[in-house]
């Protein structure tokens, strides 16, 4: 079962099709903190919202530097010649880069409507609107490394 580093496009398209990914703070205390989030990447860029308020929001200011991660594991067999009897297929993309938090209320009204239909899955939805956006914050990560893997059964 070979292990195949994924080109930068197909990190790119697989963190793009994934509805959650974990995201990795570090704020001034030095402790790590991951959170999920349900995510949408953008034009080069990975976006989320969350309440206004937080510990990962308090971590950004402090340290924008963040990882955020995705995954899907496809299946867990026993695998006889394999050193710890078992192995896994999955595919796996990490992001590093840097985050912050949009200001402009139409900006993140137009990430929560395009977040919004992302996971719509083309049922009709009321927009959101900049009134309702001013009630979270939308978080937008600028990456500045990526790369991906995959544990796959040869063809």
């Amino acid at each position: 079962m070979p292990i195949c580093w994924m080109t930068e496009e197909n990190a790119w398209e697989f963190l793009a099709s994934q509805p959650e990914g974990r995201l990795a703070t570090c704020g001034g205390s030095g402790v790590p903190y991951i959170t999920p989030v349900n995510h949408l990447v953008h034009e080069g860029r990975i976006y989320f919202h969350c309440k206004l308020t937080g510990r990962k929001l308090d971590n950004i200011r402090e340290n924008s530097r963040v990882c955020f991660e995705s995954s899907r594991v496809e299946k867990i067999e026993v695998a006889p010649a394999r050193a710890c009897g078992c192995s896994t297929r999955y595919t796996s993309v990490l992001a590093f880069g840097k985050a912050r938090l949009i200001a402009d209320e139409a900006r993140k009204a137009a990430l929560l409507n395009l977040l919004v239909r992302k996971f719509a899955a083309g049922k009709q939805f009321a927009p959101v609107l900049e009134e309702h956006a001013a009630a979270c914050a939308v978080v937008e990560i600028t990456i500045e490394e990526i790369s991906g893997k995959m544990n796959i059964d040869p063809e």
